[in-house]
């Protein structure tokens, strides 16, 4: 159950990176914007939730800043360049996301080739 809700999270996040992505590289119309806030805030809730769960308060509370500057339902006026900013680092969050919450909590083994042990880390 927990790999098909990782397997989710990392599709979500692929779906809004690359939606961002285009946004930001053609430089979208604002008729478009409402769609790519909803998909950033779909993804920013996903991410806040499970980073919730897995104890990283700090990243919670930035996934929930994004999900305050991309919120769909209310228009916040910045300026076109701050604008731009915002969506640039929003990009590189969510493309940095699986580093984030990579496997690194499990137990750590490593063997060799003949199949012993060789090291552990709990």
């Amino acid at each position: 159950m927990q790999s098909k809700a990782c397997i989710l999270t990392r599709l979500i996040t692929l779906i809004a990176t690359a939606t961002l992505g285009v946004a930001v590289w053609f430089r979208s119309p604002s008729e478009f914007r409402m769609g790519v806030c909803i998909i950033v805030s779909v993804a920013a809730i996903t991410l806040a939730v499970r980073s919730l769960f897995g104890g990283k308060l700090a990243w919670t509370l930035l996934f929930l800043g994004v999900l305050g500057v991309f919120a769909p339902f209310h228009r916040t006026q910045f300026s076109h360049s701050i604008s731009s900013i915002l969506d640039m680092a929003t990009l590189a969050l969510l493309a940095a996301s699986p580093i984030i919450f990579g496997k690194a909590t499990g137990p750590f083994v490593l063997k060799d080739p003949n199949g012993s042990l060789v090291i552990t880390r709990h």
